[in-house]
């Protein structure tokens, strides 16, 4: 990454995003204008490794040059604005505070709900037992329950008292709390995958799955127009067999007939989940899904390669119908009626 002090304000930006990581980064773009998303996502592109030691630099930078100029504590809220204020202006950083509120404070800790109970435990064992409390109080009640049966029974029989009692809590005090643990989450991702990038289309793709439908096929288009390699690159790690699973059961049944292959979709089932034969099977005939799973069993072995071959097709066939408006490949966090 080169230099903070060589950077200009664009750059500085863009690293900023990448330092706070794809959630909070993906709801401060949600607010921008499509120049800017434009802007910041080509220079997150671009941002090779972004170390743990690279982050506090760039944000220790800002806090640093607030104390010089304001000489007055800071934290929560006013850290927040002042970040903000730094990386896009007085005028932007209002606009984008009057949106975020503590009503989303759950968020903060929600990287913890698809963490095993276990290692949640592992992260709070050493913390006082009123942020053990918090924390429970702000992760889903199923979650929290199987934390609560892997405390040591004393410490358990203390959270819970002390969630009972609870009372409003500082918000800017659930947020130092929720930033202490996805710190030390962090850490513990950064020491099993020293080797992995934090920057470049790693952090936009995560970004990315946080957006709206148009602003992801907004920066795509964009991408397709500037730099064709990174939007090919980004629809590659984007769309994926999995997709299929987010498809309503009328976008599935569209897309079973535009293959018009029972020899490829056969193919391409073999060895896939349970979920996804089912997801195939239940939108067609039952003649036509039994003769599909005669198909597959007469094949008998298939080189991956050849299934990964009858898996692309279906992609790419999943991708027209998305670029024309015909389906939509949907982000499995959103959930739909039908």
């Amino acid at each position: 990454m080169k230099p903070i002090d060589q950077m200009n304000g664009a750059e500085k930006a863009a690293a900023l995003l990448v330092a706070l990581g794809p959630e909070v980064a993906s709801e401060i773009m949600k607010f921008l204008d499509e120049e800017s998303v434009n802007k910041l996502a080509a220079e997150i592109a671009k941002i090779d490794v972004l170390s743990p030691e690279e982050k506090e630099e760039l944000i220790g930078q800002f806090l640093l040059e607030l104390k010089k100029a304001r000489g007055v504590a800071f934290g929560g809220h006013n850290v927040a604005k002042e970040i903000l204020y730094a990386a896009f202006g007085e005028d932007k950083a209002k606009d984008i505070l009057k949106r975020l509120t503590h009503k989303d404070l759950e968020k903060g800790f929600g990287f913890l709900n698809d963490i095993d109970a276990e290692l949640i435990v592992t992260f709070l064992q050493n913390e006082h037992p009123q942020t053990i409390a918090v924390t429970l109080a702000y992760i889903p009640a199923a979650k929290a329950a199987e934390v609560v049966k892997l405390l040591p029974r004393d410490l358990a029989k203390e959270v819970t008292l002390r969630m009972a009692k609870m009372e409003r809590t500082s918000p800017d005090a659930v947020l130092e709390i929720s930033r202490v643990l996805r710190k030390k989450y962090d850490e513990y991702r950064y020491q099993g995958q020293s080797s992995s990038k934090a920057g470049g289309l790693n952090a936009l793709i995560d970004i990315m799955a946080h957006l709206s439908g148009d602003q992801e096929k907004q920066l795509i288009d964009y991408f397709e127009s500037t730099m064709p390699q990174i939007a090919d690159e980004i629809r590659s790690r984007i769309f994926t067999f999995e997709n299929v699973l987010t498809l309503t059961n009328t976008e599935m049944r569209i897309l079973i007939d535009e293959i018009n292959n029972d020899y490829m979709i056969a193919k391409a089932l073999k060895g896939a989940g349970d979920e996804i034969r089912f997801k195939f099977f239940r939108n067609m005939s039952k003649n036509r899904a039994t003769d599909i799973m005669q198909e597959m069993e007469a094949m008998g072995p298939v080189r991956l390669s050849e299934i990964q071959e009858a898996r692309d097709n279906i992609v790419r066939v999943m991708r027209q119908l998305h670029d024309n408006g015909v389906i939509s490949l949907r982000k499995e966090k959103e959930k739909y009626i039908e």
